[in-house]
């Protein structure tokens, strides 16, 4: 791991001053660190790195915004409706039903001209 030399320089003003306060824990600490100066971080304990970083911003940005152009779809879908709907809304009644027609009358011999006969 590199630190730049703000971060560094921050790290020993805590060990001076942790060796001037507790003596003994610095050097708990000391021994902590030689023992374990060879073994290698779980990787979910280890940070990640700029550009995995920048990976992972761009894939949420990309997941964003593919949700919202689903929404905006279902929404333009639903407001077609909505407007068909008020559109369409005086003729989605049935035509109402004219008046039956009264029958020809019939001629004086009680044919129907209607019928053909």
């Amino acid at each position: 791991m590199s630190l730049n030399h703000r971060q560094l320089h921050r790290l020993h003003r805590i060990e001076s001053s942790l060796l001037r306060s507790d003596p003994q824990l610095a050097a708990m600490l000391a021994m902590f660190g030689q023992l374990s100066a060879g073994q290698h971080l779980p990787t979910w304990e280890q940070l990640t790195t700029r550009p995995d970083r920048i990976r992972q911003a761009a894939a949420l940005i990309v997941a964003a915004v593919t949700v919202l152009a689903a929404a905006i779809a279902h929404l333009l879908v639903a407001v077609r409706g909505l407007v068909g709907a008020v559109v369409m809304g005086g003729r989605a009644r049935p035509p109402a039903q004219p008046a039956p027609a009264s029958p020809p009358p019939d001629d004086r011999q009680g044919r129907n001209p209607a019928q053909g006969s």
